[in-house]
This record gives structure tokens, sequence and C-alpha cells, in this order.
């Protein structure tokens, strides 16, 4: 899959070796808060995170994040968040919602608001809806890049920014691996936690209807945004709706349970990673040694 971006590069400055390791953060609404939990673990155990590239939901909590915000900071807010917090419905012929108030939520938790002042290299992952692609910003305003990965079809109305019009990343990258693989991540976790909600009735309203065809639209994605990845993450919230906003606190500890599982699987990828560019930077050393003897 090709991502089009409007920036020149999805290189960062200082290149792919920033020591830590790489996030694709998945959407998933309320789900999502999970990625918290996941972040928490690793904070935990002094991994660095080298790169974040998010989709929806993943985009609001990876920015936040690579904004310089404390942890304990957005997991408070998030605890206390609801949907109203970041929609108004507003029924047009384009979507049901609004989700214009991501701007206040960006401007009362994040450190800075714009692409080149983050602390991490982050990529932010939106869909154009005249050609289908990928959009992956990269630079410029975090909020409308924001706005457009979290407009969910059907619910949100599009977000324009130029002459285009885009929607929920999602729909083209359910688990941006790929995005953050081109912003510079040499190894990349990526953490899933779907749009399923694991039940197998009906649905009983349009929010459901759609976001049921876009998860099985995304099973036939899997293998596309897999193989980017190092390891993956599936934490189980599979009991929480897309709006169980007040149950935060169980969806960020399922995310916390999954890295926890998983952590010595991370700390190896580190460590194969580490033992080579260990080695690198000694012959280094001993070529820098061997010119200052011959000088």
């Amino acid at each position: 899959m090709e991502f089009k971006t409007s920036m020149k590069s999805h290189e960062n400055e200082g290149g792919g070796t920033r020591p830590g390791i790489g996030l694709a953060l998945g959407g998933g609404f309320a789900r999502g808060f999970a990625h918290l939990g996941v972040i928490r673990v690793l904070e935990q155990n002094g991994i660095a995170i080298s790169h974040i590239a998010g989709t929806s939901v993943g985009s609001i909590l990876g920015a936040a994040y690579a904004s310089g915000a404390p942890l304990a900071r957005i997991i408070a807010t998030c605890s206390k968040l609801r949907f109203r917090d970041i929609a108004r419905w507003r029924v047009s012929r384009l979507g049901l919602a609004s989700n214009q108030r991501l701007a206040d939520l960006i401007a009362q938790v994040f450190d800075s608001t714009r692409f080149e002042d983050l602390q991490i290299p982050l990529a932010v992952v939106a869909t154009d809806l005249a050609t289908g692609d990928p959009v992956v910003f990269t630079q410029g305003n975090l909020v409308d890049a924001i706005r457009a990965s979290c407009a969910f079809p059907g619910l949100f109305e599009p977000v324009e920014i130029g002459t285009r019009c885009l929607a929920d990343g999602g729909l083209v990258a359910q688990v941006p691996t790929l995005a953050a693989r081109q912003l510079g991540a040499s190894r990349v976790l990526a953490v899933s936690v779907g749009m399923q909600d694991g039940r197998r009735d009906a649905p009983t309203n349009i929010f459901q209807v759609v976001a049921r065809a876009v998860s099985a639209a995304q099973k036939h994605q899997l293998e596309s945004w897999e193989r980017h990845a190092d390891l993956v993450l599936r934490p189980e919230t599979k009991s929480l709706a897309w709006d169980d906003f007040e149950r935060a606190s169980e969806a960020i500890e399922a995310g916390e349970t999954a890295a926890k599982r998983a952590l010595p699987r991370i700390q190896k990828l580190l460590n194969k990673f580490q033992e080579p560019l260990e080695a690198l930077e000694a012959e280094a050393r001993s070529q820098l040694w061997l010119a200052e003897v011959l000088r």
C-alpha cells in the first residue's frame, strides 16, 4: 500500500536510529484507551518510544503523548471524557455529528499543537474520500489532521484540508504500521483493539451497522498492516462498546495486561537491534582511535 502525504518526507530529521521502539496505534473509539495502558508499561520499564503513528483514537492519544503531555494527565482526562466532549450532533448530508470539539480537547491536554514542536516524531493517517488513498500527515497543524483521522464515516462529517475531503484513517490503515516504518521506526510495535464489539446479534443502530461493515472489510487488511509490524498486541477489549467512555479504566487495564505479557518479547526485540548497533558504534570508535594514532 502506498501512502500519500502532504509533506516532503516521512523521514525524521534524526534519521532511523532513534533509540526505542516505534508505536502504531489503531482506532476503536473508547476501546483505544488501551493504548494508554501499553504506553504506561513501556514507561514503567524504561522503554523509550522512538516514533508514533496513529489512526483515529490512536492519533489523539499518540499525539498527546508525543507532545510531551504527562501520561498521568492524559489518563486523567480520558477517565472523565465523554462522547459529548468530542462531538456535537449536527445532522447534515455528510454525517450525524461534527468532531470540531476535538480542537478544545487538544488545546486542553496537549503541550504542543504542531508536528514540528513534538518531542516524538508523529504520523497521523486519514483517508482521502476522492481517491480512497491514505493521507499521512507529519508536519503542520495537528488539530485538523487529528480531526480528519477521527472522522468515522456515517457518524462524523468528513474534514476538508486544502482540496481534500478526508475521513477516518482506519478505512485504509486499521493499524498504521507502514506509516510508522516510513516515519523512521526501525522496530514497530502495533496495538490493535478493533471495531467489532464481539456481539453476534443484529445491529441496533446506524453506527453499529457502519462499524460492523468496516470491521468486516478490515479483516481482509490484516496481512497488509501486520507484515510491517515486528510485534502485534491485541488487548482484550471485546466486552467494551465503541462509546463505553466511562469504562476507560478497563480499557487501560487491558492494554497494560497485554503489554506486560509481551514484555519479554518487546525487550528481546530491542536487544536484537541493539547488539549490531553497539558493534557498529564500537567499530566507529576504533576507527577514530586509529585515525588519532596515525595523525
